[in-house]
């Protein structure tokens, strides 16, 4: 060992002090995530300073947190600048999050398709008649009106701990909308989604037109979806088809750019469009 070496750490010490392996020291190596600081001419291996015992601890705990590679890279880049850190963790823990909802919704339709006799579990909200109208109008523009994909003739209902989500996409277009937050502050049931088909929502948006309710009762499960406005029920039969993965579409149009919810009448700017054409 020469005098240079003999300040330094060992990949096999690095690898006990950081919580990876030699293996994925030599990996991150290759990748250019954490090279280092030098390498025996002769025999390739690998010395590292006392200073990256950090950074191998903090791509350590990123790769537990299945952070992907180049956000373990950028991660590793801005360690120095919390703000920016901070920011990537937090959108990786929306895909996490997003992730979970979605395993949620699938093991739910997989104990369906295994015990369709099983109870069927439903889940129940008060929202603002309003509120349900609007979201309804923002997004069925883009239902689809192809009949060879009628998974498209369709509008996605997605109930959440938080509220509830609208979805529609012919393939050239998709709207997303969200009706936060209930009327009474809880969701009676566990998330679930619903697939209805678009017939049923133009049904649905012309009860949402009856005066002398202020909030509608939705009841959504796996075989039916009721949506009660002023004593009078509307039952739609989802469909039995599975919607496009439009979280991962969005996922990769926007990245990690901050996005930004901006609240607008839908009625309204139809409205305009249409006076100024």
């Amino acid at each position: 060992m020469t005098a240079v070496e003999s300040e330094l750490r060992s990949i096999g010490e690095l690898a006990r002090a950081s919580g990876l392996t030699v293996s994925a020291l030599r990996f991150y190596d290759r990748s250019g995530v954490l090279a280092p600081a030098r390498v025996d001419p002769v025999t390739g291996y690998r010395w590292y300073t006392e200073e990256q015992v950090g950074p191998a601890r903090l791509v350590a705990g990123l790769r537990r947190v299945g952070m992907p590679l180049a956000g373990i890279a950028e991660a590793l880049r801005h360690r120095h600048r919390p703000a920016e850190v901070h920011r990537l963790l937090d959108a990786h823990l929306r895909r996490l999050e997003d992730g979970l909802a979605d395993a949620r919704r699938e093991l739910s339709r997989i104990r369906s398709l295994i015990d369709p006799e099983e109870i069927i579990v439903t889940t129940r909200l008060v929202l603002s008649r309003t509120d349900l109208a609007a979201a309804v109008d923002a997004v069925r523009f883009a239902v689809g009106a192809d009949p060879g994909l009628p998974v498209l003739s369709a509008v996605l209902v997605e109930v959440e701990p938080d509220g509830v989500r609208l979805v529609a996409t012919d393939r050239h277009r998709l709207a997303v909308a969200r009706v936060g937050g209930t009327v009474d502050g809880t969701v009676d049931g566990p998330p679930v989604s619903a697939l209805l088909p678009v017939a049923s929502v133009d049904e649905l948006r012309a009860l949402l037109d009856l005066d002398g309710a202020d909030v509608t009762e939705v009841v959504v499960a796996t075989d039916r979806v009721t949506v009660t406005v002023a004593g009078r029920p509307v039952t739609a039969v989802p469909l039995p088809y599975d919607f496009p993965d439009y979280r991962r579409l969005l996922r990769a149009q926007l990245g990690d750019v901050p996005t930004y919810r901006i609240p607008f009448d839908a009625a309204a700017l139809r409205a305009a469009l249409t006076a100024d054409g």
